[in-house]
C-alpha cells in the first residue's frame, strides 16, 4: 500500500505524463519515402521572419537550428555559407534552383527553409513573469539538387510553468527552473524541430 506522499508522486507523475504533449506538428511527403539516397548534409537557409518583431533575431534561431542539427550528428552548411553561395530563403517559387545550387556549391544532399511565425517576448524577470515568452517556428525539407519537399515540421508553443508540464519543462533551457527570454525559448524551437526531422533516411 502506498503511504500519502508516494501517492502525491504517482499522481504528479501520471498528470505530467498526460499533459506532456508532442511540441511538433510534422508531416512527411512521398518523396521522402522515395528517395533512395539518405539525407546527411543539409543546407540551413537563413530563416524568414513573418511577425516584424522577430526580424532582428532570425539570424540567431537560424545559428540555433544549425547548431542543433549538428549537435543531433548531422553534417551542416551554415546559413551564412548558403547567403554567400546566393541561396537565400525568399520566394519559395525559387526553391529548385536554391536545391540546385545548394547541392553544386556546398555539396548539400538537403536543404532546410524556414520561418518565425510567432515572436512574444517574455514580460518580467527569470524568477517571475507576467506574460511568458511564446515562439513559433516553421521549417521546411527539401532534397537536393531536385527540390522535392521531403518534410515539414512546426512548432508553436508557449512556456509552460514547471509544474504545470513536468516532463516538457524539464526539458527547456534551465530545466523549467526559471522563466526564459524569447530567444531562449525559440532554442529549445530548434532542438525540438531538429529532433523531429527525418535525418539519414
Amino acid at each position: 500500500m502506498l503511504r500519502r506522499g508516494g501517492l502525491a508522486l504517482l499522481l504528479l507523475a501520471a498528470s505530467a505524463a498526460l499533459g506532456c504533449a508532442r511540441t511538433v506538428v510534422s508531416e512527411s511527403f512521398p518523396a521522402l519515402d522515395e528517395r533512395r539516397a539518405p539525407v546527411l548534409r543539409i543546407a540551413v537557409a537563413p530563416l524568414l521572419a513573418r511577425p516584424e518583431s522577430a526580424a532582428a533575431a532570425a539570424s540567431v534561431v537560424a545559428r540555433q537550428l544549425a547548431d542543433a542539427l549538428v549537435a543531433r550528428g548531422a553534417l551542416v552548411v551554415r546559413p551564412e555559407e548558403v547567403a554567400r553561395a546566393g541561396a537565400s530563403a525568399e520566394g519559395r517559387a525559387a526553391v529548385p534552383e536554391l536545391a540546385a545550387a545548394v547541392a553544386s556549391q556546398l555539396g548539400a544532399d538537403a536543404l532546410v527553409l524556414g520561418e518565425i511565425t510567432r515572436w512574444v517576448e517574455r514580460e518580467g524577470g527569470a524568477a517571475g513573469s507576467v506574460r511568458p515568452a511564446a515562439v513559433g517556428l516553421r521549417v521546411e525539407l527539401f532534397g537536393a539538387p531536385d527540390g522535392k519537399r521531403l518534410w515539414q515540421g512546426e512548432f508553436d508553443r508557449t512556456q509552460q510553468s514547471l509544474l504545470e508540464n513536468v516532463l516538457l519543462t524539464l526539458r527547456y533551457p534551465g530545466g523549467g527552473t526559471r522563466w526564459l527570454t524569447a530567444e531562449e525559448f525559440a532554442q529549445f524551437a530548434a532542438s525540438e524541430l531538429a529532433a523531429a526531422l527525418p535525418l539519414g533516411r
